[in-house]
């Protein structure tokens, strides 16, 4: 900085010699050219300058940044080795058959100020679809979008809706959701605009659920069907991308539709994640045709497994002793109806016979 004085000096003073002399016009542009040549260097030199100082300011952010990161896994690492120790401690002392207050946090899910930690891949269960979808955590992406294919707009009680198929893991999956709004969305991929439809869902992701909105976007051909953006994840979770399905699925018993690999790679180990699924709508789905007992008297249900008749009889033979034939104390057999019929005709003809003594003892006394 001193030398920045000097030199602006210097000029100063070039200045005031060449306004008090009276030099030919040569030596007025040789002075010129000389002031004008101390200028671009005194130029010259701030601008380096300002290089220098931009340069040490971001050294000393990176070193924060650094010096934040390092100290925020530390203290990450601090936590874990306490909420060990202590959980060591817990167990030791139930075994003991004393009681401890357990810790309501777990810092393997969540940070210390409470927001969830999420891995690069969650479990995110959508009640309008009543389905459990993999979906992938994107910082990247501002909105949450959703796979939708074959999108029909519709009214219900003076609104607007929208309805959409998820078609992933070789299933389709109808959804209806209200509309929010049109967004406009800059692609890279191709210039310009497109303009995407925008529904509001109900999700559920580990403990936490809450409403938010969808793009409306074909995910068909894409690795997951669902994608979590900023929207949701702003003041609400961190992310680790080191980590997959940190959160517990919400749904176990529920669809699950997986990404693209993952149901790939299933397929061909045989494995299907919804059999158990598949095999509990098939027994509750209604519409089926009833299994009938051998005599065609009782209806035995859709699975005669299950039906009460074998049930009961599984029940008598675990006790050691042999069904017992039941019968239906209102039905009667051809045999029995026959006696009745007899015994009808019977009880006439004994009717018969003392309406005639009757007459004739009438006859008698007249």
């Amino acid at each position: 900085m001193r030398l920045n004085a000097k030199l602006l000096a210097t000029a100063v003073f070039f200045v005031c010699q060449s306004a008090m002399a009276a030099p030919s016009d040569d030596d007025i542009n040789d002075k010129f050219t000389k002031l004008n040549g101390t200028i671009d260097s005194i130029n010259g030199e701030l601008n380096s300058q300002r290089a220098t100082l931009s340069g040490i300011k971001s050294e000393i952010e990176n070193s924060n940044l650094k010096l934040q990161r390092q100290v925020l896994d530390e203290l990450k690492s601090v936590q874990r080795q306490n909420q060990y120790v202590y959980d060591a401690i817990l167990a030791e002392r139930e075994s003991l058959g004393g009681k401890m207050i357990k810790p309501l946090r777990n810092y393997n899910l969540q940070t210390p100020d409470g927001k969830m930690i999420l891995g690069q891949k969650e479990y995110v269960y959508v009640k309008e679809a009543n389905a459990t979808i993999d979906a992938r955590i994107d910082t990247g992406a501002s909105q949450s979008s959703i796979s939708a294919s074959d999108v029909v707009e519709f009214e219900r009680n003076g609104k607007k809706w929208m309805r959409f198929n998820i078609v992933h893991n070789d299933r389709t999956i109808s959804v209806e959701a209200p509309y929010v709004k049109q967004t406009r969305l800059r692609q890279s991929s191709i210039e310009g605009y497109s303009y995407r439809s925008v529904v509001k869902l109900n999700i559920k992701i580990g403990d936490y659920s809450t409403e938010a909105e969808f793009n409306l976007i074909d995910r068909t051909q894409m690795q997951f069907a669902l994608l979590i953006g900023r929207n949701l994840l702003t003041d609400i979770a961190v992310v680790d991308v080191a980590r997959n399905n940190v959160q517990k699925r919400a749904d176990k018993d529920g669809l699950l539709l997986l990404s693209i690999d993952d149901y790939v790679d299933n397929k061909k180990k045989g494995i299907d994640v919804n059999q158990k699924y598949d095999e509990l709508q098939k027994e509750n789905s209604g519409g089926q045709i009833a299994t009938l007992s051998k005599d065609k008297a009782q209806s035995l249900g859709t699975n005669p497994d299950k039906a009460l008749p074998s049930v009961r009889d599984k029940i008598e033979t675990e006790n050691g002793s042999k069904p017992a034939i039941k019968k239906d104390p209102v039905k009667k057999t051809t045999e029995e109806k026959s006696k009745d019929v007899k015994k009808k005709k019977e009880l006439t003809e004994k009717e018969k016979a003392a309406l005639e003594l009757s007459k004739n003892s009438k006859k008698s006394r007249s």
